[in-house]
């Protein structure tokens, strides 16, 4: 009877397979993730579902659609999951030692223009810490545990979350001199529209804060080089060709950019820092944030600038 397999038999690595599957929205990206193959994530399901007695899952080609039955099993194996992570994993820490894999994710601009680096000198001081850095032009999720701590350009509202600010930065608009002894140099906004402007893609911003292509009286950057990637657009602007809008702290590691029109063009973000209450009690983890709010909190100057 499924009642006397649900009180005898039932294993947590069944729940996690339906709640990964969730996660994933898709059977091989829910093995993959797990760490397992696809044939295992489908016997594993079967037997849960034998074991409730419901469908959890309807397979239609390669789409994977979860049931009803399946979306509340999914949210009781969250609930059995914040248990676990709150409660029993990590009893085993010691306070001394900061040990074991921390991931985190950030914007690419601050990922790969500035965190990198210091992650990498982290693991200097601890020996046995693995950091996994995720370092994208997206948002992430950290309900779903796909990151342990996010770095945002948005501030969190929703969900079980610690956040505060990391920082506020401050964007400008740089070229190079041999981009300026080229074409001239701007001496107000509208001489802009003459120039070779680097910049997002409007229509593939993954959030609003990213939007910088209006300056002035609401007058419109012709942008002619656009990118997804910030790291593409610092390129580019080395590169002499181009102009652009680009975060301080990013123009800061390159000494031939030049800052110009900075009362004119000047925008102010902010990045926060978020980790889920379930895991803010690890020691590895409360290292790695306490670390990268401390070091960003020294180089201020680069972010906001004087």
């Amino acid at each position: 009877m499924p009642s006397a397999f649900l009180q005898a038999d039932m294993d947590w690595d069944d729940l996690r397979i339906i709640l990964q599957l969730v996660r994933a929205k898709q059977m091989t990206a829910a093995a993959k993730a797990l760490g397992v193959d696809d044939s295992t994530v489908g016997r594993r399901v079967a037997r849960l579902e034998k074991a409730i007695g419901a469908p959890l899952v309807e397979r239609a080609g390669r789409r994977t659609v979860i049931t009803e039955q399946g979306q509340k099993v999914a949210k009781a194996a969250e609930r059995i999951e914040s248990v676990i992570l709150r409660e029993i994993t990590g009893l085993g820490e010691e306070a001394s030692l900061v040990a074991g894999r921390v991931r985190i994710g950030a914007p690419e601009g601050f990922g790969v223009g500035y965190l990198a680096r210091r992650l990498a000198e982290l693991s200097l001081q601890y020996e046995r810490l693995e950091t996994e850095l995720i370092a994208l032009p997206r948002t992430y999720s950290l309900a779903t545990r796909e990151v342990d701590i996010a770095i945002t350009l948005e501030r969190p509202r929703t969900g079980q979350l610690t956040v505060r600010k990391l920082i506020d930065y401050a964007l400008q608009i740089y070229g190079t001199d041999q981009y300026f002894e080229a074409r001239g140099t701007p001496a107000a906004t509208s001489d802009l529209k003459r120039h070779t402007l680097a910049g997002y893609i409007p229509e593939l911003l993954f959030t609003e804060e990213l939007s910088f292509d209006t300056v002035g009286d609401g007058e419109k950057l012709p942008l002619a080089v656009r990118s997804t990637s910030v790291i593409a657009q610092v390129n580019a602007v080395l590169s002499g060709a181009a102009i652009g809008i680009l975060p301080r702290y990013l123009a800061a590691a390159h000494p031939e950019l030049r800052p110009i029109l900075t009362s004119e063009v000047h925008f102010v973000r902010s990045y926060w820092i978020a980790v889920h209450d379930d895991l803010k009690h690890f020691y590895r983890v409360r290292a790695v944030l306490d670390a990268i709010v401390s070091r960003v909190r020294q180089d201020a100057s680069i972010f906001a600038g004087p």
